[in-house]
C-alpha cells in the first residue's frame, strides 16, 4: 500500500510540475528568403526575432547593414553565424568592421574541394561527414591576422572555407562560399540544414545534437522504426505461411509438376517446330543478334537520358546521382549473397536437363522461387533495420533511405524469375527483351515520372529537399522497373503455350536443393568477391577520395559508356546452358566450338564499340551534359579501354559455370579483385580516381590470361583463333575510329544537338562499315556467314538490321584477299555433335 501512495505522489509531482524545456532560441536573420532561411525555420525551440539588441544569434547571409552594432551584440555574448556576401553586398571594409580585424577579400570561382585540416577536434567535423560535400565555387577567400581557427579548409589551395573566431563573449562562425543565389549544391547537401543547426547551436553556446537525433535531418527516426518494424513483422509472417500452405499442396499433387506446357497449339506454333529447338551456335547467336542491334537502338536515347534529360532536366545533382549509384553497387554485395546462386542454379540445370528429364528441370525454378520469397524476407528484415537504427549513427548517415528504399525491391525477389527461366529454356530472343526492358527501357519509363513526382515532395518537404527526394524516387523507379519485368515476361511466357503455375509449387527434394545451393554457393561467392571489392573500393574512396559525392557522379557518367560494352553479356550468358547442355551430354567438340566463337565475336563487337565511343564518347559528354560533368569527359577514354577488354573475362566465367566448376570462376575473381583493391589502397591517396583506372586495367588483364589456360587444363580445351579474335578486329576498329573521327568532328559544334547526332552516327549508321572492315580484313569465312544468315531469322523484329550486318560482311569478305585464309578446323566435327545431341532431346 505503502509502495503505490508512493508511486501515485511521483506520478502526480511529475504531471503537475513538469521540467520546464528549454527556452526557445532567438535568431536575427539578415538574407534573402533561400536554403539559409528554411534551414533556420526548422530548428526546433527557436524563434526568428526583427530586433537585433534581442537576439542570441545573429546569422548574415551576405548581407549586414550595421556591422558595428553586430559587432558589438557579439563582443557581449551574442552569437554570430557570417556567410560570405558579394562584393557589391559586403565589402572588405565591411567584413573587417563586423568582425574587428584588418580583413582582405578575394574574389574565386574556381571549383574548391571541402576537407577537414588534420590535428582538429570539434564537433563540427565529427558530426558531419565532409568527404560527402559537393565543391564550392563562387566565394571570397579571407586572408586576417585575427586567430581564427580553421574547421573545413579548400582541399587544394588550404584556404580556410568554414572558421571559429571568439569575439569577446561571443562566438563567430565565418563561411566564405556564397550561398545566396550561388553554390546550389551545397545548399542541396543532405547535411547543409543540419549544418546550419549546427553552427546556430556552437554559435549559441549550446551542445548541438547528433545528426542522427536531430529530428529534422533526413534519416529515420523513433516513429519511423516503429512504422518499419511492425511492417517487417507482417511481411515475415505472410512470407513464411505462403511456403507452408503451397508445400502441402505440393506434396499432395505430385502430378502437378505435368503441366510444363497448357497451351499445345500455341507451343506447337512459335517454339516446337522452329529452329528454337535445334542445337547449335544459332541460339545464342540469334539471341544476341535481337540483345545487339535493340541495344544499340536503345543505347542511344539511353545516353541521351543518362547524360542530358536524366541529370540537367529530371535529377539535377551530381551527388544524387552518385550516391544511387554507390547504394546500388554496394548492394549487389548484399544480394548475390542472398541468392546464393539459385538463379544461375536454375539456368544450368534446366538446360541439361532439358534433353533428357525436364521435370526435374523444373525443381530448380521451384527452388529459385521459394527461396527467393523466403530468404528476400529475411534480408529485407535484416538490411531494413539496420539501416533505420544502426546506418544513421555511421558515416553513411545520408545512405539511410535511400538503402532502405532499395531494400524493398527484395519483395518478393522473383521479380526477374521469367529471365532466367526464358534462358533456360534457350528462348534468347524473349530473356534478351526481358533483360532489355529492366536495364534500359523500364528505367526510362518509370525514372521520368517516379523522380520528377519525388522531385516535387522534396522540393515541398524541406527536411529532405530536392536532391534527397529525387534520390528516393530512383529508389522507387527501381523496383517499378523490376515489376514491369516481371509482367512482360508471364505474358511472353504464356505466349508460348509453357505453364507459370508449376514453377510457383514446391515439389522440390533434398538432392535438389543440395544439387542447386551446391552449385550456387560457389558462383554466389564469386559474385560476392566481386561485390565485395566493389564494396572496399567503395570504402577505400570514401576514405581517401576527395568531393566523392560529385567525383562519383562524374565517374558514373563516364560509366554509362561502359556499359555499352555489356551488350556482349547476352551472347556469353546465352553461351552458358548451351556450355551446360554440349558438355553435360558428353560434347565437348561442341563445346570448344562454342569457346572459339565466343573469344571470336567478343573481339569483334568490343572492337566497334570501342572504335565509335572513342570517336564520339569525349565530344559527347562536353557538348551534352555542361560544366558540373566536365571530369566525365576525361574519365571515360581510358574506362573505354577498360570495357574493351573484359570479353575474355566473361568468356571464362561461363566457361567454368557451363562446365559446373563454379569454383574456378571464384578462384579467378579473387585474384582479379585482390590485384584491383590493393592496387586501389596504396594508389588512390597520391593519384586520386586515377588509380582506379590503373587498378581495373592491370587486374583484368591478368584475370583474361590466366583464366584461359586454367580452363583449358579443367574444364575443356580452349582454341583462340588469333587473326579471326583479335586481329582481324583490331585492324577493322582501327579503321573505323579513324573514319568515324573524321566524319563526326566536320558535325560536332561543342552543342547538345550535334553532341546527339554524332553518338547516333557512331552507333547506327556506322555499323555495316564495320562489318565491311571485319570482311575485308579477313575476319569472316564462308561457315560465319551461313550462320548468320540462320540466326537472322531468329532476331525477330531484328531482323532487318541483322540482314544489314550479314550483308555487309558478305560484301566485304567477297573482295578480301584474306578470305577464308584462317578458318576454324573443328566446325563440321562441332556440328555433327550438335545434331547428335538434338536428336536425343524428348517431345514435350
Amino acid at each position: 500500500m505503502k509502495k503505490a501512495l508512493l508511486l501515485a505522489m511521483i506520478l502526480l509531482l511529475v504531471f503537475t510540475f513538469p521540467v520546464s524545456a528549454q527556452a526557445n532560441l532567438k535568431i536575427f536573420y539578415s538574407g534573402n528568403e533561400d536554403a539559409v532561411l528554411t534551414a533556420l525555420k526548422l530548428i526546433p525551440n527557436s524563434e526568428l526575432v526583427s530586433d537585433l539588441a534581442t537576439a542570441d544569434v545573429i546569422v548574415l547571409n551576405g548581407k549586414c547593414s550595421d556591422p558595428g552594432q553586430v559587432n558589438s551584440q557579439v563582443m557581449n555574448g551574442a552569437g554570430l553565424v557570417f556567410i560570405m556576401g558579394t562584393p557589391s553586398e559586403i565589402s572588405a571594409n565591411t567584413v573587417s568592421s563586423l568582425l574587428g580585424g584588418n580583413i582582405t577579400l578575394s574574389a574565386q570561382t574556381s571549383p574548391l574541394s571541402m576537407a577537414t585540416p588534420k590535428g582538429i577536434q570539434d564537433s563540427l567535423i565529427s558530426d558531419i561527414v565532409w568527404s560527402s560535400s559537393p565543391q564550392i565555387r563562387e566565394r571570397r577567400a579571407m586572408e586576417t591576422s585575427l586567430p581564427i581557427v580553421p574547421a573545413v579548409i579548400g582541399f587544394e589551395t588550404k584556404e580556410p572555407v568554414l572558421s571559429s573566431l571568439q569575439m569577446g563573449k561571443g562566438e563567430a562562425f565565418i563561411f566564405t562560399a556564397l550561398l545566396d543565389g550561388a553554390n546550389p549544391q551545397i545548399q542541396e547537401w543532405a547535411y547543409f540544414n543540419y549544418l546550419i543547426y549546427h553552427l546556430v547551436e556552437s554559435a549559441a553556446g549550446r551542445q548541438p545534437l547528433s545528426f542522427a537525433d536531430y529530428p529534422n535531418s533526413p534519416v529515420p527516426h523513433r516513429n519511423d522504426q516503429v512504422v518499419l518494424f511492425v511492417f517487417l513483422g507482417g511481411m515475415l509472417a505472410i512470407s513464411g505461411f505462403s511456403f507452408w500452405f503451397v508445400r502441402k499442396y505440393s506434396k499432395r499433387h505430385p502430378e502437378a509438376l505435368e503441366k510444363i506446357v497448357i497451351n499445345r497449339k500455341a507451343y506447337a506454333r512459335h517454339e516446337a517446330h522452329t529452329d528454337w529447338e535445334e542445337i547449335g551456335f544459332h541460339r545464342p547467336l540469334g539471341g544476341f543478334f535481337l540483345a545487339l542491334f535493340l541495344g544499340l537502338l536503345l543505347f542511344v536515347p539511353l545516353i541521351i537520358y543518362q547524360n542530358l534529360i536524366l541529370p540537367v532536366y529530371i535529377l539535377p545533382s551530381a551527388q544524387a546521382i552518385g550516391i544511387w549509384g554507390r547504394v546500388t553497387q554496394f548492394f549487389n554485395l548484399i544480394w548475390v549473397f542472398f541468392d546464393m546462386g539459385t538463379s544461375i542454379a536454375f539456368v544450368k540445370f534446366f538446360s541439361e536437363y532439358r534433353v533428357h528429364d525436364p521435370k526435374e528441370g523444373i525443381k530448380y525454378g521451384q527452388v529459385f522461387i521459394w527461396w527467393q520469397l523466403l530468404s528476400g524476407a529475411v534480408q529485407v528484415a535484416i538490411v531494413v533495420a539496420l539501416s533505420g537504427t544502426i546506418l544513421p549513427r555511421s558515416a553513411f548517415a545520408i545512405y539511410s533511405w535511400s538503402v532502405i528504399i532499395h531494400t524493398f525491391i527484395q519483395i518478393p525477389g522473383f521479380y526477374q524469375f521469367f529471365r532466367y527461366a526464358f534462358t533456360g529454356w534457350q528462348r534468347f530472343d524473349y530473356a534478351q527483351l526481358l533483360d532489355l526492358g529492366l536495364t534500359l527501357v523500364f528505367p526510362m519509363i518509370a525514372q521520368p515520372i517516379i523522380v520528377s513526382v519525388f522531385v516535387l515532395w522534396g522540393r515541398a518537404h524541406s527536411v529532405f529537399g530536392v536532391s534527397m527526394g529525387g534520390l528516393l524516387g530512383m529508389g522507387v523507379a527501381a523496383y517499378a522497373a523490376e515489376l514491369l519485368t516481371f509482367l512482360l515476361g508471364m505474358f511472353l511466357f504464356r505466349k508460348l503455350g509453357y505453364g507459370v503455375r508449376v514453377y510457383f509449387l514446391a515439389h522440390f527434394d533434398w538432392p535438389v536443393i543440395k544439387n542447386s545451393f551446391k552449385f550456387g554457393v560457389f558462383n554466389m561467392i564469386g559474385s560476392a568477391l566481386w561485390g565485395i571489392g566493389q564494396s572496399i573500393e567503395i570504402i577505400i574512396t570514401q576514405a581517401y577520395l576527395i568531393n566523392y559525392a560529385e567525383v562519383w557522379g562524374n565517374w558514373v557518367l563516364a560509366q554509362n559508356f561502359v556499359f555499352a560494352f555489356q551488350v556482349l553479356q547476352p551472347l556469353y550468358n546465352n553461351l552458358m546452358p548451351s556450355w551446360s547442355e554440349a558438355i553435360s551430354n558428353g560434347r565437348k567438340i561442341l563445346s570448344k566450338y562454342y569457346s572459339a566463337l565466343a573469344y571470336k565475336w567478343g573481339g569483334v563487337m568490343s572492337g566497334f564499340i570501342a572504335a565509335v565511343l572513342l570517336a564520339v564518347g569525349d565530344r559527347f559528354i562536353l557538348g551534352a551534359s555542361g560544366p558540373e560533368f566536365s571530369r566525365a569527359a576525361s574519365y571515360a577514354v581510358p574506362l573505354l579501354i577498360w570495357g574493351a577488354v573484359q570479353y575474355p573475362s566473361w568468356v571464362g566465367d561461363n566457361v567454368q559455370l557451363g562446365s559446373n566448376k563454379p569454383w574456378l570462376m571464384s578462384l579467378m575473381i579473387a585474384l582479379e579483385q585482390s590485384i584491383r583493391i590493393l592496387m586501389a589502397f596504396v594508389l588512390v591517396r597520391f593519384l586520386q580516381i586515377n588509380a582506379l583506372i590503373l587498378a581495373y586495367l592491370v587486374a583484368i588483364m591478368i584475370k583474361n590470361v590466366v583464366a584461359y589456360f586454367v580452363n583449358n587444363k579443367y574444364c575443356f580445351p580452349q582454341k583462340f583463333y588469333f587473326w579471326q579474335s583479335l586481329f582481324a578486329p583490331l585492324l577493322a576498329a582501327g579503321a573505323h575510329y579513324l573514319a568515324i573521327r573524321w566524319i563526326t568532328g566536320l558535325i560536332w559544334k561543342s552543342d547538345q544537338v550535334t553532341s546527339i547526332i554524332i553518338l547516333f552516327i557512331g552507333l547506327l549508321p556506322s555499323y555495316p562499315l564495320y562489318a565491311f572492315f571485319v570482311g575485308l580484313f579477313g575476319g569472316w569465312e564462308d561457315a560465319d556467314l551461313s550462320d548468320m544468315q540462320r540466326a537472322l531469322e531468329l532476331s525477330s523484329f531484328m531482323k532487318p538490321f541483322t540482314w544489314l550486318w550479314w550483308r555487309a560482311s558478305s560484301m566485304g569478305a567477297r573482295i578480301s584477299p584474306l578470305r577464308n585464309r584462317f578458318v576454324m578446323d573443328i566446325r563440321e566435327a562441332a556440328l555433327e555433335e550438335a545434331k547428335s545431341l538434338t536428336s536425343e532431346k524428348i517431345s514435350l
